[in-house]
């Protein structure tokens, strides 16, 4: 390797080393995702909730429920009084399993829901509906929430510093409803109030137990609660909860869980699925062990012979060229325009009369003059005994004229 390249390859080498370098020490991005897992200490993760939950209500009172509500609720008569609480950004429960939920809560128990998007059934069994709120006057969407009790209210409303998309109920039956908090849009950059109160914390009772709605679930994130101004918000809203009973955590609907979800989890926590996935590991093994021998030699690869008519063709020329003998290239080339026309035109060229060229040049489309011409002058060539170098490019511009043309 030559000076040369021995630099750039080093100089290609600092260059990549300092691109992977620059790329490793880049600061990852932040993850918005709404994952609202215990695990998360993404923005939008709730590892601060449950880490200080502890220190808001009894630890003994608490107790983490992985499974759906309705699998959890299916014989409650066992289970102690308490409260059902779900923190996502959306809480889908279908009809059989709200209807499974709401019997729960007419027994005296409590619902606590915060998210934006809450089941149907229970929406319309509390005769409640949402509304998203759109405001296209406003780029920003960043929200501003406060409690409406005067005992629990802040002088200035709590603020997330992120646009999020917001919910509110805007039909309620004020007569059984209590407004617990309200929200707002940041206006004309003020944050000091909220200027358009729209109602997004509830407490409504359902025959002997409560049902309490929060569409702010933003309010329960770490991105929320880390903000010095903001801690007192979750703290305040949990204080509706019953001081007694059990406290069941919902983290089956988490968009994002701290449980192994993936098929070989699956398989290996199954005894029968994982002495299955065993065996056919085995199996597998014996069978790569056997097959994987040779049941013959290996075939040699022959190599076909090279071609060598072209170098031989120029290496014939070169010998005629370096004799100059003319009148033998001048043989060839006529030889093989010869051959030309029998495998293009079908013809026969012993005898190459005017019959001969007035079938040449109907078929070749050529005027019959200059096919005459050509063959005339390949055949006074022929009787020749030395062929000049001029003739011999006169022959084969006639030749080469006749193949262009055609």
């Amino acid at each position: 390797m030559s000076r040369r390249y021995k630099i750039m390859a080093v100089l290609l080498v600092a260059f990549l080393s300092l691109l992977i370098v620059g790329e490793a020490t880049q600061p990852e991005p932040v993850n918005w995702f709404p994952g609202y897992g215990k695990q998360d200490k993404i923005p939008f993760g709730t590892y601060v909730f449950y880490d200080q939950l502890p220190s808001l209500i009894d630890e003994e009172r608490l107790e983490d429920v992985t499974i759906p509500p309705f699998e959890f609720l299916l014989d409650s008569t066992d289970l102690p009084q308490g409260t059902y609480l779900f923190l996502n950004s959306s809480v889908y429960n279908d009809a059989s399993e709200s209807v499974k939920l709401l019997d729960w809560v007419a027994k005296g128990n409590t619902l606590f829901v915060a998210s934006k998007a809450i089941s149907e059934t229970i929406l319309d069994s509390l005769c409640l509906n949402m509304e998203y709120l759109s405001e296209t006057s406003e780029l920003k969407k960043r929200p501003l929430v406060n409690l409406s009790n005067p005992s629990l209210k802040a002088s200035k409303p709590y603020r997330l510093n992120k646009d999020v998309g917001t919910v509110y109920f805007d039909q309620i039956d004020t007569t059984q409803t209590t407004i617990l908090g309200i929200y707002d849009l940041i206006r004309n950059n003020d944050s000091t109030k909220i200027q358009e109160p729209k109602v997004n914390f509830i407490k409504t009772p359902y025959r002997r137990g409560t049902v309490i709605l929060n569409t702010f679930p933003e309010g329960f994130t770490n991105v929320f609660m880390l903000d010095s101004l903001n801690a007192s918000y979750t703290a305040k809203a949990l204080s509706y909860l019953p001081k007694e009973g059990k406290i069941y955590l919902d983290h089956h609907y988490k968009n994002s869980k701290a449980t192994a979800v993936s098929p070989l989890y699956l398989i290996l926590t199954n005894k029968y699925l994982k002495w299955s996935w065993y065996t056919l590991l085995i199996g597998a093994l014996i069978w790569i062990y056997f097959e994987g021998k040779r049941k013959q030699r290996s075939i040699p690869v022959i190599k076909p012979l090279p071609n060598q008519t072209l170098d031989y063709t120029r290496t014939i020329a070169g010998m005629y060229l370096d004799k100059k003998d003319n009148r033998q290239i001048a043989m060839h080339q006529i030889n093989h325009l010869l051959e030309y026309i029998r495998s293009t035109f079908a013809l026969a060229t012993d005898r190459r009369d005017s019959a001969f060229i007035e079938k040449l040049a109907a078929k070749s489309g050529i005027e019959q003059a200059t096919v005459k011409n050509l063959i005339n002058y390949t055949i006074t060539i022929r009787q020749k005994a030395v062929v000049t170098e001029d003739e011999l490019i006169k022959l084969n511009t006639l030749i080469e004229n006749f193949k262009n043309t055609h």
